[in-house]
């Protein structure tokens, strides 16, 4: 869902191209339910016209580009508890 500017934690937020909206993003489930809301927006069933599609694509680029880091983030995590396994053994 886009939710208003009052989102409680920016960090875990991606802003929206359209001016006072973000996307509540602390993991990867959220950001795909935001991507998958966004294509719903540009889909053949749409109301929207071309200027706001191009933000609804816009939208999922910042959000692919918060997924890479979450998932980034997730394999860095992964790594880590690997290697300190690795050296409890």
């Amino acid at each position: 869902m886009l939710y208003g500017s009052d989102v409680p934690d920016p960090a875990d937020t991606v802003p929206s191209v359209l001016p006072g909206y973000r996307f509540p993003c602390p993991d990867i489930a959220s950001v795909d339910r935001h991507i998958a809301e966004r294509r719903e927006h540009m889909g053949p069933r749409s109301n929207l016209t071309p200027k706001f599609k191009e933000a609804a694509r816009q939208d999922i680029d910042r959000l692919l580009e918060r997924r890479l880091y979450l998932m980034t983030v997730h394999l860095a995590d992964l790594v880590r508890e690997s290697g300190q396994a690795a050296e409890a053994a």
